[in-house]
């Protein structure tokens, strides 16, 4: 039997269009064509045009596949733009190191020449502490300890002192000691410890062996009478929870769930407000622990009441008290007293804030609810613009006077502590109006010396404080001391509240994994800096570069 030379041609070979996705190739006029670099292959058979790709650039494909965050593709992509755009600095970028590694040691040596207190605290002559604890995304407790001090210049630095882990309990103890080592570690002069301002909590504020009672008797060892205080914008905060109206309240948040927690219902809800022209969008939803929250809730309630109760009617899930007008005055009033909360609220919030500032706005407020008293005792709505829309009889506003009462009451019970120094915060705040036999023996004579001083009760006009301060060269020491010791007391842990929500950003479900060094870190950085999430912007960073160089 005679063999016979097999002709290619004759077997009747397509290309597969799978090959097309696999290994790049097309068929033109039955002529496989790499898509890659224009070469054609002879034979029209899987094995070939494999080993085409795999040759010349099943390598090359790898590398360009990975993802962005690998440090040599974003390394060759740079260097590749730079060799067109600047060949002589190539070298330059080759020595560049975009290793994980080395942007965290870099933020680390980044957040370590922020923290430049040891040289700062040597200086203070005056010092507070403000204290917070807050449990992270992984169940570990934060202790929150924040520094400030006044300089001589009357100066004031602010920043945070240090973010403690905390894995086991946190007993009193065990907060005690993390705050005299911080304390001991940054070498100040305990003679300088002005005040504490914590959250409140019991393990701040227990009497016999809580924190505050702990650093009180260590202070006292070195002549020191500790001042401490609980954060004004917490005990703001607990006032406004005793204004509780339950009967609209568990209405409004049972409402919104109902509508919110199912989405054919919210996205049919969103449907009719966008059909009605509405004022909103949407419902939002309660969150007790946002101060804010609940006078947002209301007054977005308040304001689609009239499509709210269109909607439930729609689903046969009738709500009564929707059409019940004693119950939407009650609505209207709850609308305007948490208005009126969170706008002080707001007024609270902020870094570097005076204690004395701050307990002027809690004065100022107590003021507006004794005013409000006796307005709505003859039915006067006028600071009370909800209320005032829907009122429809002349004695609306008397069956509210109570709860105005139980503000009040409240307001100055949870303030007594501040009160307590009301002379020594009046001396700060009007050096030149208060009378100098309401003061302290030595302090008398030098504040009539002071009061008697035409150029700095001219300058004081003109400047306020604590500019003012920074005029008296030297001639006032006693004073002096007197102005720096208020002047460093925290009034609220607002900064502590403002670091945790730092914290929450960057230590997320998605980044749990974070180590607490790099997370003290990057939040050193982050409560100096306006931006809220530091590494996050390291990497933007280095995602646009490479999006540049791959353009």
């Amino acid at each position: 039997m005679s063999s016979v030379k097999r002709k290619i041609g004759q077997e009747g070979r397509i290309f597969q269009e799978k090959w097309g996705f696999a290994y790049f190739f097309t068929s033109c006029d039955s002529v496989p064509i790499c898509l890659i670099c224009k070469q054609s292959v002879s034979v029209i058979k899987k094995y070939n045009i494999k080993r085409h790709y795999d040759t010349n650039h099943a390598e090359k494909i790898a590398r360009a596949s990975k993802p962005f965050s690998d440090d040599e593709f974003i390394k060759e992509c740079i260097v590749s733009a730079v060799e067109v755009i600047c060949p002589e600095k190539k070298q330059a970028f080759l020595n560049i190191n975009l290793s994980g590694n080395t942007i965290a040691q870099r933020i680390e040596e980044m957040a370590s020449n922020v923290k430049q207190l040891h040289e700062k605290s040597k200086n203070f002559l005056n010092f507070s502490i403000a204290i917070d604890e807050s449990t992270d995304i992984t169940n570990t407790a934060q202790l929150a300890i924040f520094i400030r001090g006044v300089f001589d210049s009357f100066d004031v630095t602010e920043e945070l002192l240090d973010l403690i882990p905390i894995t086991d309990i946190t007993a009193e103890s065990d907060l005690y000691n993390c705050v005299e080592k911080c304390l001991n570690e940054l070498e100040v002069d305990w003679k300088t410890f002005s005040s504490i301002t914590t959250d409140g909590a019991p393990a701040m504020l227990g009497v016999e062996g809580g924190l505050v009672s702990r650093l009180k008797s260590k202070a006292l060892t070195y002549g020191v009478e500790l001042k401490s205080f609980h954060c004004i914008i917490h005990q703001e905060s607990l006032c406004s929870k005793k204004l509780k109206i339950k009967h609209v309240m568990n209405i409004v948040i049972k409402t919104v769930n109902w509508i919110r927690s199912h989405a054919l219902n919210n996205r049919q809800f969103s449907a009719l407000l966008e059909e009605m022209d509405a004022q909103y969008g949407c419902l939002i939803y309660y969150s007790e622990v946002r101060w804010l929250s609940r006078g947002a809730v209301l007054q977005r309630f308040f304001n689609l009441l009239k499509e709210i109760n269109c909607f439930m009617i729609s689903k046969n899930k009738i709500v009564s008290e929707l059409n019940n007008i004693d119950w939407i005055k009650d609505l209207a009033f709850l609308v305007d007293i948490t208005t009126h909360l969170n706008v002080l609220n707001v007024q609270l919030q902020g870094k570097n804030k005076i204690i004395t500032n701050m307990c002027d706005l809690i004065q100022s407020f107590t003021m507006k609810l004794k005013l409000w008293e006796t307005q709505l005792v003859s039915n006067n709505l006028v600071h009370f613009p909800t209320l005032k829309q829907i009122s429809t009889e002349n004695n609306d506003g008397k069956k509210f006077i109570s709860h105005i009462l139980l503000l009040k009451d409240e307001f100055q019970c949870r303030f007594v502590d501040f009160q307590k120094y009301k002379d020594d915060f009046l001396l700060f705040s009007e050096p030149f109006s208060i009378n100098f036999e309401n003061v302290r023996e030595d302090l008398q004579l030098v504040l009539i010396d002071l009061q008697c001083n035409t150029n700095l009760k001219t300058k004081f006009e003109t400047v306020g404080i604590p500019e003012l301060f920074k005029y008296f060269e030297n001639n006032y020491p006693k004073l002096q001391k007197h102005f720096c010791y208020i002047l460093s007391m925290f009034g609220s842990t607002y900064v502590c509240e403002q670091l945790f929500s730092l914290m929450k950003l960057n230590k997320s479900k998605s980044r749990n994994q974070i180590s607490n060094l790099k997370l003290k870190s990057v939040l050193h950085l982050a409560s100096r800096s306006s931006c809220a999430n530091i590494d996050s912007l390291v990497q933007n960073k280095r995602c646009q570069v490479t999006s540049a160089a791959r353009k």
